[in-house]
């Protein structure tokens, strides 16, 4: 009995040392034993990615110009253009906002520091703030509860 015991105890010993941990797969009884093969250039690894994922997906914003930093805003019967893209500017560069408006509507830069600009119906506004910190900057349509453009800051 004693060595019933024993044998018992080592195997269930064996069975907490040998679980697994939430940082490891698990091993699938069913599947294959791994190869110890090297990737061929031909099949990409985890730690390589391929060009195409390494792409960004962004589109630029329509109106604007990212070599001078200017972005055309245009808010007409309850729509806002451009709506959600992306403009490139570099840290330092200064940003130009060309806001025409029919309706009032608060312009939000979420900067730091941040930036408001309240337009008028019918008003024509020009604003110009520079960026010190790299990062994305949304500048928003508060009224509307829309991103107008992403200010991409780089380097």
């Amino acid at each position: 009995m004693k060595t019933f015991a024993a044998v018992c105890a080592t195997a269930l010993l064996l069975a907490g040392c040998g679980g697994s941990s939430d940082d490891e797969p698990s091993a699938d009884p069913t599947a294959p034993a791994p190869t110890a093969a090297a990737p061929t250039a031909a099949a990409p690894t985890a730690a390589a990615p391929t060009a195409a994922a390494a792409a960004p997906t962004s589109r630029p914003a329509e109106g604007d110009d990212a070599e001078t930093g200017v972005v055309d805003i245009v808010i007409k019967d309850g729509a806002v253009t451009p709506q959600g893209g992306r403009v490139e500017v570099k840290v330092g560069q200064e940003v130009t906002l060309k806001i025409t408006s029919d309706a009032a509507e608060e312009i939000h830069v979420h900067s730091d520091p941040e930036h408001s600009y309240e337009v008028a119906p019918g008003e024509s506004l020009t604003e110009s703030f520079t960026l010190k910190t790299p990062g994305q900057v949304a500048v928003e349509a508060h009224h509307l509860g829309v991103t107008v453009v992403q200010l991409v800051v780089r380097p």
